[in-house]
């Protein structure tokens, strides 16, 4: 992701300070009510996965660094609530336990992930946290791409040549490994819809 900040190979300390710092300075605001992380700089299943394979697991930044660097600006007034997208029931009930272990002022408010009536994986684990530890779910991708409009599986069954899952065919491992348009599941279900 060369576009963010020259492409940052990690949400260490100085990524995340630097990226707070420059969204104040872009947005021309002296503070950002909920401050997300985008994905978890670990590995875990994405895009339609939904096993975890631990041999895919690689080095990364400790959750206890990103979550003082986040700290250090909810305590320094740049953000008032932290959140999280793109997230596990572990690695949102670890960044809660470590919140309380750190006493930040604010806890862990939201979790943004895709959900909708396709991607129900939300539904299996971190509902249950969420309920619990009273975190507002931001639900992301609630027409799955632009599936459930059924232009996809119109007539000639390829939908617009301007929609998202055709301009980038072949480009856009997200949305083809999470939609797999040729599954006749889906669409039976968009149909149905």
């Amino acid at each position: 992701m060369t576009w963010i900040r020259g492409g940052p190979v990690a949400l260490d300390s100085r990524n995340i300070t630097e990226a707070i710092d420059s969204s104040l300075r872009r947005l021309g605001v002296d503070y950002i009510d909920l401050y997300q992380i985008h994905w978890p700089d670990r590995y875990v299943p994405m895009f339609g996965e939904t096993d975890y394979d631990p041999s895919r697991q690689y080095a990364s930044i400790p959750m206890e660094e990103q979550l003082e660097a986040l700290g250090k600006g909810v305590e320094s007034g740049k953000i008032r609530y932290i959140g999280l997208s793109n997230e596990t029931p572990y690695g949102l009930m670890k960044f809660l336990q470590l919140s309380v272990d750190f006493q930040l002022r604010s806890k862990i408010l939201t979790v943004q992930n895709s959900y909708n009536l396709l991607c129900r994986n939300f539904d299996a684990g971190l509902a249950e946290c969420c309920h619990h530890e009273r975190i507002s779910l931001l639900a992301y991708s609630p027409m799955a791409m632009g599936i459930l409009s059924g232009k996809y599986h119109s007539s000639d069954d390829s939908g617009p040549p301007d929609a998202r899952m055709n301009l980038f065919k072949g480009r856009y491992s997200e949305g083809e490994s999470r939609y797999n348009l040729q599954n006749p599941k889906l669409e039976s279900a968009v149909k149905v819809w």
